[in-house]
């Protein structure tokens, strides 16, 4: 858990006097102070871009968390960065399909936002593994399940446009109101790969039945080589944290395999 949001940042977002409460998930990085959520900010440009361009998406069957301004109108202070509270939990039963649906219903949503300027900008380890499972840089890491996903991989035409690229954990549901979809992670890829790594994380990390998550996915173009990129995107980014446990991506490669029909 990282240390919570100092009283010169919360003066700052409107929110003085309140005692910061800190949230699970968020990589322990989240904070709620009134009907505000605060965690360190991923970039001052990111968030910036997500403060002018999230409103103007239309909510349709979902809610969104929207990046809130400071009193003198910074959308970053200090390194913190605050967007609305949601009501909204992850369910005790996963809700794979809505979470799939909630997605394409953001994703058509967003379709007419431009291209964000800062991806080719980031450095973390999600955006490497996200280069290299589109073939845009060669991977620093090694792995057996590695090259065969990539020898799996072939070209594809499928348009890119803004996505949330880590739906798996960040969609809300509430009694009685649509799902609420929290801090976007912005990515400039087709919208079915979003789709695609949230299969991928249902099957490998908690052990969803593929069935019913292929059957809903079948009407995506592309989808076999948006599952190929998704799980590289992901077993990169693990080995490049070193977080160990990589058995799990054995799932990814065999039904990578099945879908290309290796």
């Amino acid at each position: 858990m990282s240390e919570a949001p100092p009283a010169a940042v919360l003066d700052a977002f409107m929110v003085p006097g309140r005692r910061p409460i800190a949230l699970e998930g968020g990589e322990g990085r989240s904070w709620r102070a009134g009907d505000l959520v605060m965690k360190p900010a991923p970039a001052g440009s990111e968030w910036a871009w997500l403060g002018e361009h999230l409103p103007r998406v239309r909510e349709d069957g979902f809610r969104l968390a929207l990046p809130t301004p400071s009193r003198d109108d910074r959308w970053v202070v200090d390194g913190w960065c605050a967007q609305t509270w949601v009501a909204g939990s992850h369910p005790s039963e996963p809700r794979w399909l809505d979470v799939l649906g909630v997605g394409e219903r953001l994703h058509a949503a967003m379709r007419h936002l431009p291209r964000p300027p800062f991806v080719e900008e980031r450095t973390h380890a999600y955006s490497i593994g996200d280069r290299v499972a589109w073939g845009e840089m060669d991977s620093p890491v090694r792995h057996g399940f590695l090259a065969r996903l990539v020898a799996l991989r072939r070209d594809i035409e499928a348009p890119p446009q803004a996505i949330h690229g880590d739906l798996t954990e960040n969609v809300l549901f509430a009694h009685d109101t649509a799902p609420a979809v929290i801090d976007l992670a912005v990515y400039w890829r087709p919208a079915g790969y979003a789709g695609a790594v949230v299969v991928g994380d249902a099957i490998r990390w908690a052990d969803a039945d593929p069935a019913p998550l292929f059957d809903a996915t079948s009407h995506v173009e592309a989808f076999a080589q948006l599952f190929v990129r998704a799980a590289i995107f992901r077993l990169v980014t693990s080995l490049v944290f070193d977080r160990g446990g990589i058995e799990p991506f054995a799932s990814d490669v065999t039904l990578a395999e099945r879908l290309v029909g290796t």
